[in-house]
């Protein structure tokens, strides 16, 4: 009872603690560079194209203001009021939340909100269809403690005032303004929180890659020290001594020089060989690469401590399995935990993820599977193996997702004929070998059945 009361609490403490996270969370993470345009979520310009199709319902407002007044005057003022808020919310929000301008955070904020104020009394409550979009930049520029207050307030301004106000012409509370107001802030903290885990695994990728860039580095200058310090020494050493060998004993020297183009041609394979294992996918070098993934992405990892079961042959396409697996888990899956499991022909990639959409599809590896799915199931194929997908369990909340491929042996060596193999030796059968005879002599003249010449 004690230990359950203390996970109850731990619990607790643990919920407690990630509420105060996310309420004291600032808004969006930059770039890593601030200036240059990020390889994911938004920017300002596919801001303003997506944001610029929803101020349609700023018509609501316009409709609102022609209803309300027959004169001039207020009609233009309203335009007005409505293009600056537009030219506000298009232009100063995405400059803060995707380009990290703070100082205009609340300069962008007040006069939205003064765009508000200076509308309802002079040209009627259809402006209040303005709070929907002011809580967009709510959400996305001030942090959740103090954004989530000021739309709760908003909700209940939009959805009270206006029966409070006759010449409003609105009657009754109007949950058709709030509603939308508490709609889209909900919408734009989940797309928040997508976004942040965007941008943060992209900057994992980029330090993961940057990691591995020196280490590879690293390797290749290591590796051709030590394949090109012996040969050169020992290449050195035999040209000094075919030097001092010309006029004494010029064939000797002859051959020194011999050896030492021949290790000049084996460095040189030796210097290609290593390039070219730099450029190949490596199932050692993936399954490192995908245990630091992993643990960027906050997914437990399983991987085989050693791979020394799996012939050199299939290393590198089950280097290609690892990759896909782990690239499908970490970007579609929502999976917490991930394995790897791996003997001589066949490896299984298994997470606890939502699975897959169409495991029937999936199983096929084709069109349902994803582009990736369909060029790994190439190169199994151009293997002489099969690949198996679709979900990994048929019970509990997730079924998750299975990636197995299984490479067969390769045939054995098919024995030659029984028949074959006596005629070469010669056969054991008399009679076979009287029939034999008439085809080929011992000396070459063609004989009977009882071996006589004719």
């Amino acid at each position: 009872m004690a230990e359950r009361m203390a996970d109850a609490g731990a619990g607790g403490t643990s919920t407690a603690g990630a509420l105060r996270r996310w309420l004291l969370q600032p808004a969006l993470p930059q770039p890593v560079l601030p200036g240059a345009p990020s390889r994911v979520g938004m920017d300002p310009w596919r801001w303003r194209r997506i944001a610029g199709v929803f101020l349609i319902y700023l018509g609501y407002a316009v409709s609102d203001m022609f209803a309300l007044h027959d004169g001039n005057g207020v009609v233009v003022f309203g335009f007005a009021v409505l293009a600056a808020f537009s030219l506000l919310y298009l232009w100063g929000v995405p400059l803060i939340a995707f380009r990290g301008r703070r100082e205009l955070r609340v300069p962008v904020l007040v006069a939205m909100a003064a765009c508000i104020a200076a509308y309802l009394p002079v040209v009627g409550g259809g402006g209040l269809v303005m709070t929907i979009y002011l809580g967009v930049a709510l959400v996305l520029l001030l942090r959740p403690a103090v954004s989530l207050p000021l739309i709760l307030a908003i909700a209940a301004v939009d959805t009270w005032l206006p029966e409070r106000i006759g010449w409003w012409q609105t009657h009754g509370e109007q949950w058709s303004l709030s509603g939308p107001v508490l709609f889209v802030a909900l919408t734009m903290f989940g797309i928040r929180a997508g976004a942040r885990n965007q941008v943060e695994l992209s900057r994992a990728h980029r330090e993961i890659e940057r990691l591995a860039k020196e280490q590879e580095r690293l390797r290749i200058a290591r590796d051709l020290h030590d394949l090109l310090g012996h040969a050169l020494t020992t290449i050195t050493v035999k040209a000094e001594l075919a030097s001092k060998l010309a006029g004494r004993d010029p064939a000797r020297a002859a051959t020194e020089m011999a050896e030492v183009a021949a290790l000049g041609r084996q460095s040189l394979a030796d210097v290609r060989a290593t390039v070219a294992g730099y450029r190949e996918v490596s199932l050692v070098t993936e399954l490192a690469a995908a245990r630091q993934v992993l643990a960027a992405a906050g997914i437990s990892a399983e991987l085989p401590a050693s791979v020394d079961e799996v012939p050199g042959s299939l290393r590198e396409l089950f280097g290609w399995v690892v990759r896909e697996g782990v690239t499908n888990s970490v970007r579609h899956s929502g999976a917490h935990h991930l394995r790897v499991t791996v003997d001589g022909r066949s490896i299984e990639v298994v997470d606890d993820g939502t699975g897959p959409a169409d495991a029937a599809g999936r199983a096929a590896a084709g069109p349902g599977g994803g582009a990736g799915l369909a060029g790994l199931s190439e190169r199994v194929a151009a293997a002489g193996g099969r690949t198996e997908t679709g979900a990994a369990s048929t019970t509990g909340p997730s079924p998750g997702f299975r990636l197995r491929v299984v490479v067969a042996p390769p045939a054995a060596a098919v024995p030659p004929h029984r028949e074959v193999t006596q005629a070469t030796h010669g056969p054991a059968d008399p009679a076979a070998a009287g029939a034999l005879l008439p085809v080929a002599g011992l000396d070459g003249a063609r004989t009977g059945p009882a071996g006589t010449p004719r």
